[in-house]
């Protein structure tokens, strides 16, 4: 009878120790459920940083130079127009010069070679230099630039000598330059093909006018 009464408690108890397990299972996955349901909140709580940005190295800026302007061969003269150089120098005649020998009654005469264009760029201003056959030199004003029809550039200008005011007149084109240069002793005339020709002083028109027919008349 006894030993019945204990091996019931017995039974008894370690039903009572199994349950009190499972309770205690039961409670702790339910507290860490918990705890992960609370840790996850709290992360989703907490607020977003951004990154600060990367500071990127600064570019060098580039440095805008103007367009280089070609300059203007000669000097600047006092008047305020450019001084240019000489217009033509002397030359040979050859197999292959463009132009043949001006005809009679041509007293004074040289072969010529342009230099540069200095006829063709001259300005209102600007006094071109304008050698001789005869040694000399005459220093013309430009007064007026006109382009023609045909693509030709046309100025006109006069030469100071002996207190007189003598014309000067010259045509440019791309292959052929035509010139008139007056003075006290007469006209010139300047012709050139491809950059080279003649220079040469007119025969008189008419022998009983005088030397000053080119002279520009001075108004009172």
């Amino acid at each position: 009878m006894n030993r019945k009464r204990w091996v019931g408690v017995l039974v008894v108890c370690a039903l009572l120790a199994g349950l009190a397990w499972w309770v205690r299972g039961s409670q702790s996955k339910e507290t860490n459920d918990a705890v992960a349901i609370g840790v996850e909140a709290e992360t989703a709580m907490e607020p977003l940083v951004l990154a600060e940005p990367v500071a990127s190295a600064a570019l060098p800026v580039p440095e805008i130079k103007p367009m280089p302007v070609a300059e203007k061969s000669g000097r600047l003269g006092a008047q305020g127009g450019y001084e240019l150089d000489e217009s033509w120098q002397a030359a040979e005649v050859d197999a292959d010069f463009p132009l043949a020998e001006p005809g009679e009654g041509v007293e004074l005469l040289q072969p010529i070679a342009l230099q540069g264009d200095e006829l063709g760029r001259a300005q209102i201003g600007d006094s071109v230099t304008l050698p001789l056959p005869d040694g000399s030199t005459l220093k013309a004003r430009v007064t007026k630039v006109q382009l023609q029809r045909g693509g030709e550039r046309n100025w006109q200008g006069e030469v100071q000598i002996d207190g007189g005011r003598y014309p000067v007149n010259f045509t440019v084109g791309k292959q052929v330059t035509f010139g008139f240069i007056g003075t006290p002793q007469g006209s010139y005339s300047v012709e050139t093909l491809g950059g080279k020709g003649w220079v040469y002083k007119n025969p008189p028109l008419d022998r009983g006018h005088g030397d000053n027919d080119g002279l520009i008349p001075t108004h009172q």
